[in-house]
């Protein structure tokens, strides 16, 4: 018994240094976001602002460009979430709860997606949408990223949890099967939907490289891609990417406060058994 307090005390201080390093990165961030250009890159660098400024916040939101790369950026991430609850909770809809030929063999093919990285997809991706005309468009940076396994199989998961005696009342009572989804399965796979909205809202808010390779028109930049435009080979303005990536942080921030009860109750549900 004398050694626990020692292995609680070992626990916070692990659990302490873990914090420090893991927030250590934002803080240095949002102290170099107040500091001037000249001063980051003289020597010594300064960890505390010696003279602080709003300037590079100003140089950020008055950007040519910044009003199109938010706007980009917040309506290719809000439609694609929105289409990914959709798909994939039809998929997973169907997964879970409807019997047809060769519906365990799919739903491995599908899984198997996991197992591939996204990487090796860009350059088939890239010609297709060539092919089909979508580079510089929003089609072209919300559509392949649309069907993935990842959402499939956490709501195929979560759905299997509820009770079939749901669903077969609800078709006693003559609702239709796309009803049973809508009003009954949907409904008790809020916390799962949740979990996936904060996931897919994230992934396409902070996406790089794709909209690097499909948006080459100025105007259909989004947020990571113009920061990053904000670089050169012979000069950075390191304040002002600081700057401009701690106020892209604030929607992500916004999003995950909003649904952080679903997104904990898709995590921790244990399952809805009969």
């Amino acid at each position: 018994m004398g050694r626990l307090p020692y292995l609680r005390m070992l626990r916070y201080l692990l659990s302490g240094v873990l914090a420090v390093a893991s927030l250590a990165p934002f803080v240095f961030m949002l102290l170099i976001s107040f500091e001037h250009h000249r001063v980051i890159t003289g020597n010594p660098l300064h960890w505390i602002p010696t003279a602080p400024t709003l300037t590079t916040y100003t140089d950020v939101l008055t950007l040519s460009g910044f009003g199109d790369w938010l706007f980009n950026s917040t309506f290719v991430a809000v439609v694609a979430t929105l289409a990914v609850l959709l798909i994939q909770s039809m998929a997973a809809y169907a997964f879970a709860r409807k019997r047809f030929f060769g519906r365990e063999v799919l739903f491995y093919l599908v899984l198997a997606g996991l197992m591939v990285p996204g990487s090796m997809t860009l350059i088939p991706q890239f010609l297709i949408a060539g092919k089909f005309g979508l580079l510089n468009s929003y089609a072209g940076l919300i559509l392949p990223t649309l069907a993935g396994p990842l959402g499939v199989f956490l709501l195929r998961q979560y759905m299997l949890g509820i009770p079939q005696s749901l669903l077969d009342a609800a078709r006693i009572d003559g609702c239709r099967e796309f009803g049973v989804y809508w009003r009954i399965v949907l409904p008790l796979s809020l916390p799962a939907m949740g979990t996936l909205a904060i996931i897919t809202f994230t992934a396409h808010w902070r996406e790089f490289l794709w909209p690097l390779l499909v948006a080459t028109d100025d105007s259909m930049k989004t947020l990571p891609v113009g920061l990053a435009s904000l670089s050169s080979q012979f000069n950075t303005d390191y304040g002002a990417q600081m700057a401009g990536a701690l106020l892209s942080l604030l929607p992500v921030v916004v999003v995950f406060l909003w649904l952080q009860r679903y997104f904990i109750a898709g995590l921790t549900a244990g399952a809805m058994k009969e």
